[in-house]
């Protein structure tokens, strides 16, 4: 299995694993632009005629190393949902869509000409002088720990999929349960908002981390949703959040695999609404007696 290796853009990781870079970390090192996801990149007709074009070409004019996904390591059938040899796109912690770092460029270049421009210089020498890039499993230690850890990662994989299971049979008895969808209260709407409104969001979606959902003067912009996380029927303040509009229709359009890997984002939110709940209910009990 071929390592896994990183490039940095301002801070943020870009895997690679061979010839194939990760269009996720693309995305998110770009800044999340909402209308300009892997899945935008692929449907257009002019990146179909690029990836047709790519699959009639032999892998030698391509990239002289490995063109294949399956090859890398990166394609699994249990986890995997669309594949060729030079686009892959799996489900999962530390999944997403991998592209041939050729057609990665041409992503750059979607996403924005900043990040465009980067490619072209770091990207291009990192994958065409692979002595660019650190080289785990360089050493013998190195190989041997990989060897070692390679039936953890599997495990891993393996839970991450039971987990994603169990929070749909979650969501269907939620469903028969709970029923009708139940709005926030006024109070919860205030808690909720308070949350957005301080530190880490200062006003930002709390999914996403980058579009507004608060104005300056800390009210809720139009197009924004407060969201029930777990089911529509529990509307409690830690039960959702402040969204925008399209993180709020991918969480209700895309499904329980969705909501599942947006859980660490909705985990830190509903951390931040009860610490704020602590400290209120700290200020309303009565002063110990000295």
């Amino acid at each position: 299995m071929t390592p896994i290796n990183t490039l940095t853009y301002e801070g943020t990781p870009i895997r690679l694993r061979g010839a194939m870079l990760n269009l996720t970390d693309m995305w998110k090192a770009a800044g999340r632009p909402d209308t300009r996801r892997p899945t935008d990149w692929l449907s257009l007709e002019e990146t179909k005629r690029l990836r047709a074009h790519a699959d009639t070409q032999p892998g030698e004019v391509l990239d002289p190393f490995e063109v294949n996904a399956d090859e890398v390591g990166i394609w699994n059938p249990d986890t995997g949902i669309d594949t060729d040899r030079f686009v892959a796109t799996i489900r999962g912690q530390g999944g997403g869509t991998w592209a041939h770092w050729q057609l990665a460029l041409s992503y750059g270049r979607y996403l924005s000409p900043p990040f465009h421009l980067w490619c072209n210089t770091v990207v291009r020498a990192a994958m065409e002088r692979r002595d660019a890039l650190p080289a785990p499993g360089g050493d013998r230690l190195t190989a041997h720990l990989t060897r070692l850890f390679e039936p953890l990662h599997r495990r891993f994989d393996t839970l991450d999929r039971h987990a994603a299971d169990l929070m749909f049979l979650q969501v269907s008895a939620q469903e028969v349960v709970l029923g009708q969808r139940r709005r926030f209260s006024l109070r919860s709407q205030a808690l909720i908002i308070e949350a957005v409104a301080a530190e880490p969001y200062r006003g930002r979606c709390p999914c996403c981390t980058s579009t507004p959902v608060l104005t300056e003067e800390g009210r809720v912009i139009e197009g924004a949703e407060f969201d029930h996380y777990y089911h529509r029927g529990l509307n409690r303040p830690e039960h959702g959040w402040l969204v925008c509009g399209a993180c709020h229709d991918e969480l209700t359009y895309g499904g329980y695999v969705v909501q599942f890997e947006r859980m660490p984002e909705f985990r830190r939110f509903q951390a931040a609404v009860l610490a704020l709940r602590w400290r209120a209910l700290k200020r309303s009990l009565p002063l110990p007696r000295s």
